[in-house]
């Protein structure tokens, strides 16, 4: 039910006719709850707000006498109080536009304060000057909400579901149908979002998403440090101090000779927590005790770096750090221009690849507010046909049967030396496949029919470790792939014009043609196999095209080898195919 529908008379006063009270940040947000009572004198203003379409000027401190609704509303909107002072906590001005009477459930009336929340913007960046500062996140408490309907008005921001909790760690959307309702704005083409809701408990945290701090990342470290292969180490301190704790988790018995090399960071915007909880799964993944991460660590060293930017963490901050800057784009700067962070950074990759090293991947977790998953994809005219190709490949292969990630998704932009993947490109070219990766916010498609929560945003982690493994080629028992080892009137092929995995596919020259493959020692179980189709790279690829395509199951009763024949149709192609175990 709108909330227009619902609103009562206060006696004596029209609903249309109701005083507003803007109070700065000082005086509203409480630094602890025993703070002196705000006195009406001290805050009284002149403004203009709009209220059932009428605009209504606020009394002036010379009018005070005449305040008597003002007093009344005051002293009521000081039993809700707002607080920030907790790690990440951050929002601008709150504006208190008034209090009317509405019936709940049980047609009891209850009171019904309606407030105008504005999201505080991130510091000018002194390095990039005409970039507009950001104002995305918010994060407050409210406490005194027990058993009242609150209507918040969220400006300069722009969240379609915002996520509250009553402890500060269970964190739940406002349910999106009736509330947290898109509405009209009557100042611009944007929707304004409007947030109402009847608080069970008296404190309630609002979040643009769900928080994750240092705090977090700390309490997951100290779980972390302690799981097989994994090392922490600090790669430096940020520009406030903090330390950049840097994971690099591999199987340190094995020789790292042969061993492939991925760096993966995140949060260089402050802002972007569902990529760390992304990260988080990818990472509880990679730690576990499975036979595939086992694999993955036997056969690869990941330097995962969650937290870039810690500064703009912990204050709450929506792109930048601690001094401004939009870290993002901040590779290319000459040093006095270059922040603490990307100095740290680079240094660190400059001291892994010494010798002529290089990293194999290197994957950029962000979040975007787009109703969608995707990878920033460079173009083939600004690298090269074999690095598209490649890119396009990892893309497939974390798209292929992903309920939270459509091939349609994908977004492209030119390579650009200001951005890490740009740093990359300049010096290792087509050695290390760079790319951004955004989760949303909010839905994982446009029909707002599968919501984000961190839970599948962890599964979405998993899977592109799936997908990273698969792309290396990393031997594995759960995941086993392999290329024909056997062909019949094929025709080999290496091109960019195709998305296949590893170096070449296969192509029948008749209708008698076909493609063999072992797989030597298969361990004893249960197996569905499935071919890879190779099609054509586009930047949307064909239906049934470039994923894995089930052609069977095999049950291995002892350890041995494994044959498989697949017949072929002249022009038909082949590549791999894969065993994943039960």
């Amino acid at each position: 039910m709108k909330l227009s529908n619902c609103i009562k008379k206060i006696s004596g006063m029209s609903a249309a006719v109701i005083v507003a009270l803007t109070l700065t940040t000082q005086q509203i947000f409480a630094q602890t709850p025993e703070q002196e009572e705000i006195k009406l004198e001290d805050t009284c203003a002149v403004h203009q707000v709009l209220f059932d379409n009428a605009a209504v000027p606020v009394l002036t401190r010379k009018d005070s006498e005449t305040c008597k609704d003002s007093t009344i509303y005051h002293n009521l909107a000081e039993k809700i109080r707002f607080y920030t002072n907790f790690e990440s906590g951050r929002v601008g001005n709150v504006m208190f536009c008034g209090i009317d009477t509405i019936s709940d459930a049980n047609n009891a009336n209850i009171a019904h304060y309606t407030y105008n929340i504005y999201s505080a913007e991130d510091p000018l960046n002194p390095v990039d000057t005409a970039l507009a500062p950001s104002s995305r996140w918010f994060y407050f408490l409210m406490t005194g909400v027990k058993g009242k309907s609150v209507t918040i008005n969220i400006k300069h921001s722009d969240p379609r579901a915002p996520m509250y909790s009553y402890d500060g760690k269970n964190f739940e959307r406002f349910d999106p149908l009736c509330e947290s309702v898109l509405t009209d704005n009557p100042d611009n083409d944007r929707k304004r979002l409007i947030t109402t809701k009847i608080f069970e408990n008296d404190s309630v945290y609002i979040a643009y998403y769900t928080p994750y701090t240092n705090g977090r990342l700390q309490k997951k470290l100290d779980e972390w440090r302690y799981k097989t292969g994994v090392n922490i180490y600090s790669i430096g301190k940020s520009s406030q101090g903090r330390e950049m704790p840097m994971l690099l988790i591999t199987n340190t018995y094995k020789s790292d000779k042969e061993k492939r090399k991925i760096y993966i960071h995140g949060r260089i915007h402050p802002s972007e927590s569902p990529a760390s909880w992304c990260l988080e799964g990818l990472i509880d993944t990679l730690t576990s005790n499975s036979e595939y991460a086992k694999a993955l660590r036997d056969n690869a060293i990941f330097y995962i770096l969650p937290f870039i930017n810690p500064d703009g963490v912990a204050l709450g901050y929506s792109r930048c750090n601690a001094n401004g800057v939009n870290m993002e784009i901040n590779y290319n700067r000459e040093d006095s221009l270059t922040e603490q962070e990307v100095k740290n950074v680079k240094k660190f990759i400059e001291t892994t690849t010494y010798g002529g090293e290089h990293f194999d991947m290197f994957i950029n977790f962000h979040s975007q507010v787009a109703n969608c998953a995707t990878y920033w994809v460079h173009t083939e005219e600004t690298t090269s046909p074999s690095y598209f190709k490649n890119l396009m490949t990892f893309c497939a292969l974390t798209t292929d049967n992903n309920p939270y990630f459509n091939k349609e998704c994908l977004s492209f932009s030119r390579m650009n030396s200001k951005y890490l993947e740009g740093y990359f490109w300049d010096n290792f070219g087509d050695k290390t496949v760079a790319l951004t990766w955004e989760t949303p916010y909010s839905s994982y498609n446009k029909e707002d029919s599968l919501w984000v929560t961190n839970q599948n945003l962890k599964e979405l982690g998993a899977r592109i470790l799936d997908a990273t493994g698969d792309f290396l080629g990393i031997d594995n028992p759960s995941r086993v792939i392999t290329l024909p080892s056997r062909t019949y009137e094929c025709r080999k092929l290496n091109d960019a014009k195709h998305l296949y995995l590893r170096d070449k596919y296969y192509i029948a020259t008749s209708d008698k043609a076909f493609v063999r493959y072992k797989v030597k020692n298969l361990q004893p179980g249960e197996y569905d196999i499935y071919q890879w189709v190779v099609g054509e790279n586009k930047r949307v690829s064909e239906e049934g095209e470039n994923c894995w395509k089930p052609i069977g199951k095999h049950i291995q009763d002892k350890e041995g080898d494994y044959i498989y024949t697949m017949k072929m149709k002249k022009g038909e192609k082949a590549n791999a195919i894969i065993l994943i175990s039960k």
